[in-house]
């Protein structure tokens, strides 16, 4: 077992233990013999489609042996963005696969997600009303023409969502959620669905989904959520699949931010984030724009969240709003495959975004059942999947793509510069307690070496092909 002096953090002592039951466990002192006992330390976990989550050791280099520029230099003297945590969305389905098993198991699951000693998801996502992984079609509000919200209710929320994230605080008690409708109530529709409609733009129905909103957070956080942040639409640019969608124009959506949802929150006394989003555009003439670009409206809403297309546009969003917040609000779904090609695409993106500024990361479903459906019929992977007939859950490759970020780079780290050596997928940070993380992707069929600067000492790194790698220094 590891020893610690009381200046270990806590978390670090805490995964660092869960480490003692892996093989090859040891940090590697870049210290030689004789030493001071200060001398930063290595712990480099490594995960390959056969081998996940398990510790590799490097190897000294005698300083002759080194080549110019294949060495990699984390310099924390250049700071970036600050991270404010990795998660999933609460889908009720979910909820319905992890209720089928044990309650020890379904804990145990919980665990290893939101845990410090599991993943340590400290964020997460939620829908308000129905989703395309929702049990079924529903609003917080089907009463036609209740411009005021008297029918207004959050009792279906009670049944599937609520418990969920009430079962994830159990071991992430300051768990923060940001909620987005993928619908708004049918009536609130120009074809009265909640699919293949548009938003209504008449003045009084816009008054009245201001409401809605308004009355949703504060019957969330009665009930003990940590909401930090709304979002209007879930992809407002689309509505031509069978699940629920809607969709807004530019201008719409700008004269509800502006008119209606931002004066409603502060009349209500209602301190939370606004943000733009989910955004899948990749031009950002097509919605940032008209909305940050608004004197008005710009000032006031805190960040973008982009998902699917619109990742593309991070760096474009950063360069011309660079005070404004960026989120990765939903990785790809794909169809329900859970392949480990499909993990390695999702950590290269988890790098790219990141280098990329974005400030929070959110995976799409966190747990679905053997069937990977929706009620939609529609097949997408999941972090977890729970097989009902035997009771088991399995961790799925994009699992460890999530933890190899959420497990090392905590709240509050700012990303640094890296240079050197010879992989494109590379990004580090530095945690508020001073250690610092290398996360470096190997999407090559072939072993790559590489050498680690230690704070002087160099490491040589033999990083297996197809493989996640996070080394954290200390």
């Amino acid at each position: 077992m590891p020893s610690f002096d009381r200046k270990t953090p806590l978390l670090h002592r805490r995964f660092l233990r869960s480490l003692s039951a892996l093989p090859f466990l040891g940090a590697l002192s870049c210290a030689p013999v004789g030493l001071a006992a200060s001398a930063t330390s290595v712990q480099w976990i490594c995960s390959t489609e056969t081998h996940r989550w398990h510790e590799r050791a490097g190897e000294f280099v005698a300083p002759g042996a080194l080549t110019p520029g294949d060495m990699l230099v984390l310099d924390p003297q250049q700071r970036f963005q600050t991270i404010d945590g990795f998660g999933g969305c609460f889908n009720e389905l979910g909820w319905e696969a992890l209720t089928a098993l044990p309650a020890e198991m379904r804990e145990a699951a919980l665990k290893e997600l939101f845990s410090p000693d599991g993943a340590n998801f400290t964020l997460g996502r939620a829908p308000i009303g129905a989703n395309d992984f929702s049990l079924g079609w529903y609003s917080l509000n089907e009463t036609a023409g209740d411009y005021a919200m008297k029918n207004f209710s959050i009792e279906r929320t009670r049944e599937d969502l609520i418990p969920y994230i009430k079962a994830a605080m159990r071991f992430q008690p300051k768990l923060g959620i940001w909620a987005t409708p993928w619908c708004p109530p049918s009536w609130m529709t120009t074809n009265g669905r909640y699919r293949q409609g548009e938003m209504k733009r008449d003045p009084q129905t816009l008054a009245a989904y201001a409401l809605y909103f308004s009355k949703f957070v504060q019957a969330w956080r009665a009930e003990g959520i940590n909401l930090y942040a709304i979002h209007p639409q879930n992809e407002m640019a689309l509505n031509t699949n069978v699940y629920p969608q809607c969709v807004w124009d530019a201008n719409t959506l700008n004269v509800f931010l502006r008119d209606h949802l931002l004066p409603q929150l502060r009349r209500d006394g209602i301190d939370i984030e606004v943000w733009l989003g989910t955004v899948v555009n990749e031009h950002l003439s097509e919605y940032v724009d008209p909305v940050l670009g608004d004197p008005q409206t710009g000032p006031d809403i805190v960040g973008v969240g982009y998902q699917y297309g619109g990742q593309k546009t991070l760096l474009a969003t950063h360069e011309k709003y660079p005070a404004k917040k960026l989120a990765q609000t939903e990785t790809e779904c794909y169809g329900g495959g859970n392949a480990w090609d499909q993990a390695l695409l999702t950590f290269g993106h988890l790098i790219e975004d990141t280098n990329h500024f974005a400030n929070s990361y959110f995976f799409w479903n966190i747990v679905l059942d053997e069937s990977g459906l929706s009620r939609w019929n529609w097949r997408q992977n999941s972090l977890l999947t729970v097989d009902r007939k035997t009771e088991t859950v399995r961790y799925n490759p994009e699992f460890y793509a999530m933890k190899h970020f959420s497990a090392f780079v905590l709240p509050g780290a700012q990303r640094i510069a890296v240079s050197g050596g010879p992989f494109k997928d590379v990004v580090a940070f530095q945690n508020p307690d001073g250690s610092r993380v290398l996360i470096i992707d190997n999407a090559t069929d072939r072993e790559v070496s590489a050498i680690l600067d230690a704070d002087g000492t160099p490491v040589r790194l033999k990083i297996p092909a197809q493989s996640m790698n996070t080394l954290m220094l200390r």
